[in-house]
């Protein structure tokens, strides 16, 4: 993650976004590694594939985004420090969870993402600019709908 202080432009908050995605993958990833529970395990997979899914999509984004767009100068201050998130956020997670635990972890990261991107937006005046963050909103709203679901599927198990 940057040390910045303030998001730069749109661009910014993107590598920002993917950053975050890939660290979260990874972390899952760890966790699954050494997790004990078949379904905490199963659910920990899920959340890495669809960390690593996300991350993609924005790259895509990014790649396909106008320069207009994705360099139009922002400033606007980080609602929350993501390292500090990140640092704090691995604190409690542990090989051992519960797959309801599991699943609050996922949680915890969606309204990291959907607070800082709608921090982004709120403060952003520039119409192209605030209508892509509102695209990345609706797919963070989809992606935690996505991890409801899963969760209750495993549950059903």
């Amino acid at each position: 993650m940057s040390r910045l202080t303030s998001f730069d432009n749109a661009a910014h908050v993107l590598d920002e976004l993917i950053n975050l995605h890939e660290q979260l993958a990874k972390l899952y990833e760890d966790l699954a590694t050494g997790a004990n529970r078949p379904l905490s395990r199963m659910l920990l997979d899920f959340l890495v594939s669809r960390e690593k899914k996300i991350a993609d999509t924005l790259e895509n984004y990014a790649d396909n985004a106008p320069d207009k767009v994705l360099k139009t100068w922002i400033q606007i201050p980080y609602p929350e420090d993501p390292e500090a998130f990140l640092k704090e956020f691995a604190t409690g997670a542990t090989a051992d969870m519960e797959p309801l635990q599991v699943f609050e972890l996922g949680e915890k990261a969606d309204d990291f993402v959907s607070r800082l991107l709608s921090h982004v937006h709120d403060r952003c005046e520039i119409k192209e600019v605030k209508a892509l963050f509102a695209d990345l909103m609706q797919g963070e709203r989809n992606e935690n709908i996505a991890l409801s679901k899963a969760y209750n599927s495993l549950r059903e198990m």
